[in-house]
């Protein structure tokens, strides 16, 4: 029933950008507040297994009571031409610790001289949820969004690689979108507009 679902969804994350973006993608009935999140080593080779590892430790060493709902995000971008990469290397592409320019600067090196019509790409996004105390699955969620990487950065908005993003049927990079029309396109709201769903909640658009 609707009346025992949770206020509060609890994220684990260490990105600020990635908060903000749940804040503004959460129905107004629905708080998302941090929760420090243990630095673990993303030894998955899939998004699922690197979003499951961090939802389950930060759910384990959450300080508040049973049963609440922690989630974490992984995500990240996919070249075909280059293999699949960046991929699940996404946040560490030009090595551990690397910037975002350094990450977007490495890319564009590695697309030096792709062709146009080999230039497509997609974000993706995978939402783990699990059970504060035991870190049991809650559910799990995806979104994708397609598109094709510029040729040189296009704006300073977002983060990550968003400048060098252009989504199918745009002319402009996720650096030069608004958040509001990021938001109603992107992999990480349709991940979470699934979750939601998965979970139970209605979406904002659903409360509008």
């Amino acid at each position: 029933m609707a009346e025992s679902l949770p206020k509060v969804l609890y994220l684990g994350t260490g990105n600020p950008h990635k908060l903000a973006e749940f804040e503004r993608l959460a129905p107004s009935s629905l708080s998302i507040l941090p929760s420090l999140a243990p630095p673990v080593e993303e030894t998955g080779k899939t998004f699922l297994a690197n979003a499951f590892i961090k939802a389950k430790n930060t759910a384990l060493a959450f300080s508040g009571p049973p049963g609440q709902l922690v989630f974490a995000d992984d995500s990240g971008l996919v070249v075909p031409a280059l293999g699949g990469e960046p991929g699940v290397l996404s946040a560490r592409y030009a090595g551990e610790g690397a910037s975002d320019l350094e990450n977007r600067e490495a890319l564009q090196r590695k697309m030096k001289g792709v062709p146009p019509e080999e230039r497509g790409a997609f974000f993706v996004c995978i939402l783990v949820a699990a059970l504060s105390g035991s870190g049991r699955l809650a559910g799990a969620a995806a979104g994708y969004v397609y598109g094709k990487i510029a040729r040189g950065p296009m704006g300073e908005g977002g983060f990550g690689y968003d400048p060098l993003f252009v989504p199918e049927g745009y002319r402009v990079s996720f650096g030069l979108m608004a958040p509001e029309e990021k938001n109603r396109i992107s992999h990480r709201a349709k991940a979470f507009i699934n979750l939601l769903s998965l979970l139970g909640f209605k979406s904002a658009g659903e409360n509008r």
